[in-house]
């Protein structure tokens, strides 16, 4: 892919860089903050070669694939940097006013809500991956030495236990070791890192964002017979938009001589008393609610909550707003260690995949099979955003089967008790994710999903004469 000539087509159809408020990535998508949108052209948008979909939300999103978005997405951002300042600019009015219109026009509260819960976790979730994936291969070691210990009778030996003895024989303490520190400091320091970036999604300070994060996790709360961690994530996030909210208005009262000092004092203390006393037992009982809910759901729903679990998470990444269940995912994993819904959701990439290979040998679009060849191990490989955008809605049919392709998918992962015990991307590299050794498990459930969404897309394709269509 030429970037600089992909991130041009872009501005070009987006109306030019005057038209560009802000442009970010998250891993598939340019994000883009739109000034006019009657001067977008989403048709050219999709024209381009290299964009695999373009999706309409409160910012528009262009879909380029992992690896690519922030490429395209920086020379954007470089041609910002080199534009001259324009004499007419748009008004801040009519910009907010423009905006406000479109998201009247598109957003709902829960989907309002869903996306904030999402911006928030976007930046965090490159490190997610990178310390998920480390965490499943120290796993991986440490399980196999456990394994060897218990049934080789190993003893301790010193200050090591008997799988760091096993471990220390195969020269892996050491690895183990590093894996651990690496991966412990991003799960066992989330809470601030949520704080930092929940503060500047609700335009708020990201330092006081992080310092409210940080008091739910020091070992002192448990003088307030509280437990470090009580509420999770959600507590954080309802607490750091309350702060916010708060800091807004007490600089409305503050005189500006003093507000450097007063503001923040007022802002901390008020709302480090509410999260100790408030937040964080109410999060609790809610948070505790939502686990023994989706536990129980899981448990007593069986293979039936797979299918429909499995089968909805496209819709929700067709709307961007799969993000908002990290805070869920990963207060599972904080209680218990796993996150079986997280293995079900990304069942939904082995239905995109299995519905897209079965356009792909169904069309005789010349373009859309050049968009499927190249989507296709994308999705394989990491994740499913361009099989979606870019061949499955397209074709349309292919989007339904698919999701329903998933949804067998979403019946092996609890049949064969697949979950994992980190959070990241689909495919294989959700591989070092799978807990307790259960890869082949995983690998089954896949290509049930695949198989499952394939012959169902090949078969309504060929009822609906998908194959004698021609571009």
């Amino acid at each position: 892919m030429d970037y600089n000539q992909v991130g041009k087509a872009i501005v070009k159809h987006c109306g030019g860089l005057s038209n560009l408020l802000h442009v970010t990535n998250c891993m598939t998508r340019v994000r883009m903050t739109i000034g006019d949108q009657s001067q977008v052209d989403i048709a050219a948008l999709k024209s381009i070669e290299g964009v695999l979909g373009v999706v309409e939300d409160d910012t528009l999103q262009v879909i380029v694939g992992p690896g690519k978005s922030s490429k395209v997405a920086n020379v954007i951002n470089d041609l910002l940097k080199d534009q001259p300042v324009s004499e007419v600019p748009l008004s801040a009015v009519e910009q907010k006013a423009k905006q406000a219109r479109e998201k009247a026009k598109k957003q709902t509260r829960t989907k309002v809500i869903l996306k904030h819960i999402a911006n928030i976790f976007v930046p965090i979730l490159p490190s997610l991956i990178a310390a998920g994936i480390l965490m499943g291969i120290n796993n991986v070691l440490v399980n196999s030495a456990a394994s060897w210990a218990l049934a080789h009778h190993v003893a301790a030996l010193g200050d090591l236990s008997p799988t760091q003895v096993v471990l220390d024989q195969r020269h892996m303490l050491g690895v183990s070791q590093f894996l651990d520190i690496v991966s412990k400091a991003l799960f066992g320091f989330l809470a601030i890192y949520t704080g930092v970036t929940a503060a500047k999604e609700f335009d708020g300070n990201a330092v006081m964002g992080g310092l409210l994060g940080a008091i739910t996790i020091v070992p002192q709360i448990t003088a307030l017979g509280l437990i470090p961690g009580q509420g999770g994530l959600i507590g954080v996030i309802l607490c750091v938009w309350l702060m916010c909210l708060l800091e807004k208005q007490v600089r409305r009262v503050v005189p500006d001589i003093v507000d450097v000092v007063v503001t923040p004092t007022i802002v901390l203390v008020v709302m480090a008393a509410a999260l100790l006393l408030v937040i964080m037992p109410a999060a609790g009982i809610v948070s505790d609610g939502i686990l023994h809910g989706l536990n129980g759901l899981l448990s007593t729903g069986g293979i039936a909550a797979g299918f429909v679990l499995s089968a909805l998470f496209p819709f929700l990444i067709s709307l961007g707003l799969h993000h908002g269940l990290f805070p869920i995912h990963l207060e599972m994993i904080n209680a218990t260690g796993h996150a079986p819904l997280f293995a079900i959701q990304i069942m939904s990439n082995a239905g995109m995949v299995g519905a897209a290979t079965a356009v792909l040998l169904l069309t005789r679009d010349p373009v859309m099979k050049k968009i499927a060849k190249g989507a296709i191990p994308t999705s394989i490989l990491a994740v499913g955003e361009p099989t979606i955008f870019g061949v499955n809605i397209p074709a349309g049919f292919a989007f339904i089967t698919g999701s329903i392709g998933a949804g067998f998918g979403g019946m092996m992962v609890v049949l064969l008790g697949v979950s994992t015990n980190g959070v990241g991307a689909a495919g294989l590299s959700a591989l070092p994710l799978i807990a307790d050794g259960k890869y082949l498990q995983y690998i089954i459930s896949w290509l049930t999903g695949c198989a499952a969404a394939f012959v169902l897309t090949y078969i309504v394709g060929k009822v609906r004469g998908y194959d004698k269509e021609t571009a």
